[in-house]
């Protein structure tokens, strides 16, 4: 294995014939885009999202596996390459992760190049069209949600996951129907009840602000495994960008929902 050292992050052991990273490269991506992330803190500076960047695209040509499975191992390792920044790991993950996912992406990207022509167009369809009906059933089940919040804070939270579902299943739409496909038109409260998005006591009006984050969480799990599904089947490489870009958009909801949560679990 080769080992070289990037951004001061230490030495970096790659995969022989991994994919390389130019830091120079990522560094001028998330310097122009940090600003207008959903994690950004105006009160911070790049030099302190910087090195979170630098350790998630770094992090993700060491580890050949998902990344929540190597995150315990990159929360204790954080300390030791953050740099100057002021980030804990609680708030360095996201964008570590949005970093890792964007190396993430350009990999698949690539495997994509070399079987392009074997992709079937109607197989893409496919999924899509099961990616639209999971943003669907994400859309009503956070509508749904919001309508048991106790809180104006957590009901706003859940509408505007809704409306992100909504622009989600919009750009999965227009895509199936530049393939030349009929986009489906399913996702109903009763559907996303059925697939897992809320359960059958969240039609209860007694539920308190926990119980209905408990039940997003479920939602959002549910359409995180379609995602992880979908980006096992070949696709071609703008496709799969955008189901990448949309599975971190997911990926984001999920995280805040869990951070909800435990927050309303902690005594008080």
């Amino acid at each position: 294995m080769a080992k070289d050292t990037d951004l001061n992050l230490g030495p970096i052991t790659r995969e022989p014939g991994a994919h390389p990273v130019k830091p120079t490269v990522e560094d001028s991506y998330w310097r122009g885009v940090y600003a207008s992330e959903p994690y950004y803190d105006a009160s911070r500076t790049y030099d302190d999202y910087g090195p979170a960047y630098a350790f998630g695209w770094t992090s993700r040509t060491i580890y050949d596996e998902p990344f929540d499975a190597a995150e315990q191992r990159l929360a204790a390792d954080w300390e030791t390459h953050r740099a100057q920044s002021r980030l804990a790991w609680e708030d360095a993950r996201l964008p570590a992760r949005a970093a890792w996912d964007r190396v993430d992406a350009r990999l698949a990207g690539g495997a994509d190049a070399a079987v392009a022509g074997a992709v079937d167009d109607d197989e893409v369809i496919d999924t899509l069209n099961g990616l639209l009906e999971s943003c669907r059933d994400g859309e009503y089940g956070f509508r749904h949600v919001a309508g048991h919040a106790k809180t104006a804070d957590l009901r706003m939270f859940f509408e505007r996951g809704a409306g992100e579902c909504a622009t989600a299943a919009g750009e999965l739409q227009a895509e199936v129907t530049r393939l030349g496909g009929q986009a489906d038109t399913g996702g109903t409260v009763a559907g996303a009840l059925h697939r897992g998005w809320v359960s059958v006591r969240s039609a209860l009006s007694a539920h308190d602000d926990l119980a209905t984050l408990e039940e997003a969480e479920r939602g959002e799990d549910a359409a995180l495994a379609r995602y992880r599904k979908a980006l096992q089947q070949p696709l071609p490489a703008g496709v799969r960008a955008l189901v990448q870009r949309q599975m971190q958009g997911a990926q984001r909801n999920h995280d805040e929902v869990k951070r909800r949560r435990d927050a309303l679990r902690m005594p008080a």
